[in-house]
């Protein structure tokens, strides 16, 4: 009896996470099928919440300082058509564990931050403890 009960509850809990599955950030599906990401969601949720966190604040836009234009820190230029629409995964930028990565984005006086993976780590933490 008790295991019935506690397979009932089982049940009921898969199909209200599985009603969720729906909810991931589409810019995901650019790394994983979605497949992957209903499967993720049920077996490791922690990795859910991370790449759905990931995909949202890996990066920042900023304006670009004047007196930073021509500095060494900057590596690069990133083309960015839609500024509503950034996906990370789309730009092969992977953070670095330490360090922040800068690139000016094409056509503008602004700067495409990519935040270190120490960073991202730290901040996802601080978010799941709201």
């Amino acid at each position: 009896m008790k295991n019935s009960l506690l397979s009932m509850i089982f049940i009921v809990f898969a199909f209200s996470l599985n009603a969720q599955s729906k909810s991931f950030d589409p810019r995901l599906l650019s790394k994983f099928t979605k497949e992957e990401l209903v499967e993720m969601e049920v077996k490791t949720p922690i990795a859910y919440a991370y790449w759905n966190f990931y995909v949202a604040n890996a990066y920042q836009v900023m304006d670009l300082p004047i007196d930073k234009i021509d500095t060494h820190e900057i590596k690069g230029i990133v083309k960015i058509p839609n500024m509503n629409t950034i996906n990370i995964f789309d730009l092969h930028y992977v953070p670095l564990e330490k360090d922040y990565q800068y690139c000016r984005i094409e056509g503008s006086n602004r700067l495409l931050v990519i935040i270190s993976e120490e960073q991202i780590k730290e901040k996802f933490v601080a978010s799941t403890k709201k």
